[in-house]
């Protein structure tokens, strides 16, 4: 009988465990979460107070043209176009000469 209790108190006791971990790991991430907001609040505050920094330009219309045009030549080398070598009737590849 004394075995039951003592295995009854060491099953409680890593529930108990189990549940202070759980409890622990919610709060770290809580923590994290608030610390990401306040450190975001203070990186913005530092930049809005550097001149030069806070204020962002228009993007420029030439710019984003050769952006665009930089993507689809990008765009077109991913797909090459695809070439048929013809074969003989040995199936021999033929020369693109004759």
């Amino acid at each position: 009988m004394e075995t039951v209790y003592i295995i009854g108190t060491i099953i409680v006791g890593f529930c108990i465990v189990f549940k202070l971990l759980l409890d622990l790991g919610n709060q770290i991430d809580e923590g994290l979460v608030e610390l990401d907001e306040k450190l975001a609040l203070a990186i913005r505050s530092v930049v809005e107070k550097i001149p030069g920094l806070g204020d962002h330009e228009p993007i420029n219309p030439i710019q984003m043209a050769i952006g665009q045009l930089i993507a689809n030549m990008q765009q077109q080398k991913l797909q090459p176009e695809m070439k048929v070598i013809e074969r003989d009737e040995k199936g021999l590849f033929t020369s693109q000469d004759s």
